[in-house]
């Protein structure tokens, strides 16, 4: 594994463009777009700092003068969110406690764009499927407004239930699915994303408190399900019919943790507080399998790293902080195949976007780790492997991890630093 040299970043903002040629990344109120094969900086801006005027505007009328609050002002204005256009041509940094969002063009460094968000603030920007609109969450969940580039115009949605969940894009990005409330009841909007955000079908929902949703891969079928208090799931389709709820024999006493759909949209596991892991087919939506996280190693599992005395000390029980389970599914039938014990908490874990035996993990420490099951073993048979790579550094804790959108890098965050990863490709001709 080769690895590049340090360099800043602020508020874990790197991120790969699409074709994964390009890495963006954000200092402060300045973004900065390197080549990823050599980390070279090919654009920079230095962004405007000033607040929307109605927001300047406001702000005007309620502040004190007070010259402690002059490093807080300052961080005011660093950019909280960026992000590439589907094509890589157009660039966006937000700078939300500003109601600011920049836009820039990476052909033309002289071309620029800005949105003033106004008096209902802002809270998240991200890009539309379509690389030409960006969607802005306005503060208090009082609405999400949808401006094109091509047009120059807004569409208004009101009243979101949540800004960072509980919306979705078809796989084909023609439809956005936004989770709303209205009249303290929790509705579904169905809006066209190919004809301006027009409304194409509005629902109520089953739920009492949304958590979040969401839609399968092929866009035929919706997950939402309850709050953290109650265990249940909803599957319904786009045209407001529930098609199957789920919810266990036994109540765990607390709700859905995570939701997840097989790439095929056949399967759909339910993470919840139990430490248990059910797994739904999409033709009786019922259990097929249930997975318990907290239960003993079975024979046959391989465990990678296991710390001195872990038998005497656990009987064979796992510590979930520091656990990574990996299963075989779904053939011939869903099965734990490995463990991977760490001395730290797990703090994220991603699969490889290419290659699907390929898995990596970092703990907070100065350390990644991988898994993967593509050796080849001497007798030709396949054969997995989990390594520990540390990073060439005297102070780095790796906090995050981000893998280029073609699986051969991935960056590794720190708190205000970042480094990129690339495995060392060999040459058939050199073994």
């Amino acid at each position: 594994m080769d690895f590049t040299e340090i360099y800043r970043q602020s508020s874990s903002l790197v991120t790969f463009s699409p074709g994964a040629q390009f890495i963006l990344t954000a200092v402060e109120n300045r973004i900065i777009v390197r080549r990823t094969d050599t980390l070279q900086i090919t654009r920079t801006w230095l962004l405007d700092a000033s607040s929307s005027p109605t927001l300047a505007s406001l702000t005007t009328l309620r502040s004190k003068p007070n010259s402690s609050l002059n490093s807080s002002s300052q961080q005011d204005a660093w950019i909280s969110h960026i992000g590439w256009s589907c094509d890589s041509e157009y660039i966006f940094a937000a700078c939300a406690k500003r109601a600011v969002v920049h836009i820039r063009k990476l052909q033309d460094e002289d071309w620029t764009g800005r949105i003033d968000c106004g008096a209902e603030g802002l809270v998240k920007a991200e890009w539309a499927p379509d690389g030409r609109t960006i969607l802005c969450f306005s503060d208090w969940g009082l609405r999400v407004t949808i401006w094109s580039l091509v047009t120059g115009s807004a569409t208004y949605i009101q009243f979101p239930v949540h800004t960072d969940r509980g919306y979705a894009f078809r796989a084909d990005g023609r439809y956005f699915i936004l989770a709303e409330r209205h009249k303290s009841r929790d509705t579904l909007g169905v809006y066209d994303a190919a004809d301006s955000y027009k409304l194409v079908n509005h629902f109520p929902l089953p739920t009492s408190s949304l958590a979040s949703l969401s839609l399968s891969p092929v866009g035929d079928y919706l997950a939402v399900w309850e709050g953290p208090t109650e265990y249940k799931l909803y599957i319904m389709n786009l045209a407001g019919s529930t098609i199957a709820t789920f919810s266990p024999d036994r109540d765990p006493g607390l709700g859905i943790r995570c939701v997840a759909w097989h790439p095929s949209g056949s399967f759909l596991s339910i993470g919840g507080w139990d430490d248990k892991v059910y797994i739904l087919d999409n033709l009786t939506w019922s259990p097929l399998v249930t997975f318990e996280l907290s239960g003993k190693v079975p024979n046959g599992v391989i465990v990678w790293r296991e710390p001195s005395k872990w038998l005497e000390a656990t009987e064979g029980r796992d510590e979930m902080p520091t656990a990574v389970h990996i299963f075989d599914f779904p053939k011939p039938s869903p099965k734990l195949r490995s463990v991977i014990l760490h001395t730290q908490p797990v703090q994220h874990v991603l699969w490889n976007p290419v290659r699907n035996g390929n898995l990596i993990i970092c703990c907070g420490s100065c350390s990644v780790y991988t898994w993967s099951n593509e050796w080849i073993g001497a007798e030709g048979e396949e054969e997995e492997i989990a390594e520990c790579i540390g990073v060439p550094a005297k102070k780095f804790s790796t906090r995050d991890i981000k893998f280029s959108p073609d699986g051969k890098a991935f960056a590794l965050l720190d708190k205000d630093q970042f480094c990129c990863a690339f495995e060392v490709q060999v040459d058939e001709d050199d073994q």
